[in-house]
């Protein structure tokens, strides 16, 4: 059984971690982390005046990548981008908790330690097979594990040290939340006051065709401006972009090496399908000989498709050049000729073209020139001259590292925040809807605040006026409704007229009402709340329309289920979600500078 848990232990270790600190609340943050050392000169980010070297990012890298190898998946290049932005999350998150727990002077002493690694034993080890009796957590199996493993018991030693500095931030945190036993009380009554029974929503998606005209909507906008579309600070930039291709050279090389392999398929008689399983750099098709399977026009690229459906049965293609690289081609079959049916099946060879390190810097100096033709002409002029479409960002917020249409670039970020109107970026290297480029941009727009633009939020405007028109018709209606039709028939008649019945269960404040309606209405749920059972509201006006609500049966809250064990439960999710809230906000104040683009990352 040890040897086994041996085996086991690293890939147990990393799940414990993982779900423990979930259970503190701060969503994501990985224990055992290295101490961070102080790095001097060059810096990959700083965080609070913390600075974080690249060789801590490339170990965080590292351990993210080993804990999902431990738990069985595979990290190719695909997920790497993934694992490196977890990487940079977790570091963030661990600093800033560091950094928290020195303001506060927390310390643990070794004692502490090994009482938590004795007593506290996370759950994920109490599940383990291996450590149970009968299909309960045998603690003695437990220890005697402890006892006889030194590397079980180091992890686990290493994982406490962190942990419990972790948790005792949490209790101060917690402390200051205001969590009181009439907290528990109120939360108690939320969750067990609900209402079973039926709606009546009067849709506004019924109402007869309205329009808001052009001047209702600029009205709504002026006198909303200030309250509604103020925004800020923010920067606003134009763009070139350079995207990394492939030149005819990288082309040319590799056309070398696949014109021989077509010279031995069709002259030296060379079977196709081993010369695929040899040198296809296809991931897909290469594996079962360069095997396509069946395809209809327009579902290859044009160049490829065009060779393809070119070829009789067991026609080999000369090399097609695509955007992947370059193609040998074989038909395999053909199923139909019929024009608007052709379906073949087919084979090909992919060499594919990499681009080289010469394109690479050729490319970073075309960006390099553009950036000072553009500080001396501007970039609309720049741009004329080099025959490029300048690219124009929308608001780009200074607290918003997301920058929209461009993704997330720490240099890029820093520059729009710090630089005025004018100011022309150094060249970065970007990877804007996975086409990696060389960029280089110039600050049109740096504000303190700005308003949203009136065009963007325009159809926006119109779609609320016209609802706001619609739900005032339907008022009407419900209006009419209620005086004509006697309570006892309301269900019925509401059926008979067309308008939406709704199925309320369990119903409780905060809920969101199911589809059609797809919202969360307070007014709704105080009145619903407000009813006994057998009783009818009165017509209750939301945002999303007039309801009629009817209350088959209310379960209130019963006194006798509020023990201690449940008020030990409400007390853990609350202080969890305040501790959530106060690790969120520390994260928004955080000043971060991220250097990890000047590091290739």
């Amino acid at each position: 059984m040890l040897d086994e848990l041996r085996k086991k232990q690293k890939a147990i270790v990393y799940i414990v971690a993982a779900a423990f600190i979930l259970s503190l609340g701060a969503g994501g943050i990985f224990g055992g982390e290295r101490l961070l050392q102080s790095f001097k000169g060059n810096y990959l980010a700083k965080i609070n005046g913390t600075k974080i070297s690249p060789q801590e990012y490339n170990a965080k890298i590292q351990e993210v990548v080993q804990r999902y190898e431990a738990q069985g998946q595979r990290v190719d290049e695909q997920m790497m981008s993934y694992v490196r932005h977890a990487a940079w999350q977790e570091l963030v998150d661990e600093t800033l908790l560091k950094q928290q727990i020195k303001k506060y002077r927390i310390k643990v002493t070794d004692a502490q330690i090994k009482h938590a690694m004795q007593n506290d034993v996370p759950m994920d080890l109490q599940q383990h097979p291996d450590l149970q009796t009968n299909g309960r957590f045998d603690k003695q199996k437990y220890l005697a594990a402890l006892n006889s493993n030194p590397q079980l018991r180091q992890t686990l030693y290493d994982y406490m040290k962190n942990y419990l500095p972790r948790k005792k931030l949490q209790d101060k945190i917690v402390k200051q939340s205001g969590i009181t036993a009439d907290s528990l009380k109120f939360e108690f009554n939320k969750e067990n006051d609900s209402v079973t029974g039926k709606a009546i929503w009067f849709d506004f998606n019924m109402a007869e065709t309205v329009e808001a005209t052009e001047a209702e909507i600029k009205k709504y906008y002026e006198d909303n401006k200030e309250k509604e579309f103020k925004k800020g600070p923010a920067s606003r930039i134009k763009y070139l972009s350079f995207p990394i291709k492939a030149s005819e050279e990288d082309y040319n090389f590799v056309k070398n090496e696949i014109d021989e392999l077509y010279q031995r398929i069709t002259g030296d008689k060379e079977d196709f399908t081993l010369m695929a399983l040899d040198h296809s750099e296809d991931p897909g098709s290469g594996a079962n000989g360069g095997y396509l399977g069946r395809f209809k026009k327009g579902m290859m690229v044009p160049e490829f498709e065009k060779a393809a459906f070119a070829l009789k049965a067991g026609q080999v293609s000369k090399p097609v050049r695509t955007d992947f690289g370059w193609h040998i081609i074989k038909c395999d079959s053909i199923f139909s000729t019929m024009p608007g049916e052709e379906e073949i099946a087919a084979s090909h060879i992919l060499l594919k073209v990499n681009v080289s390190s010469e394109t690479r810097r050729d490319l970073e100096d075309q960006a390099k020139k553009a950036a000072k033709l553009i500080a001396r002409k501007g970039i609309d002029k720049a741009a004329k001259e080099l025959k490029l479409e300048a690219t124009a960002s929308r608001w780009l917020a200074h607290d918003n590292p997301q920058m929209e249409g461009i993704g997330e670039h720490g240099g890029l970020f820093q520059f729009i925040k710090a630089k005025k109107a004018g100011k022309v970026s150094e060249v970065f290297f970007m990877n804007i809807g996975g086409e990696e480029s060389y960029l280089v941009a110039q600050i049109t727009d740096n504000v303190k605040s700005y308003y949203d633009d009136f065009a963007e939020k325009k159809l926006q405007i119109k779609y609320d006026l016209e609802k706001q028109k619609k739900i005032a018709s339907a008022k009407d209606k419900a209006d009419n409704f209620v005086k004509r039709v006697s309570k006892d028939k309301y269900l019925t008649s509401a059926h008979e007229e067309g308008w939406k019945v709704i199925d309320l269960n369990e119903h409780k404040s905060g809920s969101r009402l199911p589809s059609p309606v797809n919202a969360q209405l307070e007014d709704f749920d105080k009145a619903a709340l407000a009813l006994n059972s057998g009783q009818y509201s009165a017509l209750i006006n939301t945002k999303e329309g007039p309801f009629i609500i009817f209350a088959e049966t209310r379960n209130k809250p019963d006194m006798k289920n509020f023990t201690q064990e449940k008020q030990a439960e409400i007390r853990e999710r609350m202080e969890n979600e305040a501790f959530n809230r106060w690790f969120v906000q520390l994260r928004k104040d955080a000043k971060i500078i991220d250097n990890r683009y000047k590091y290739g990352y």
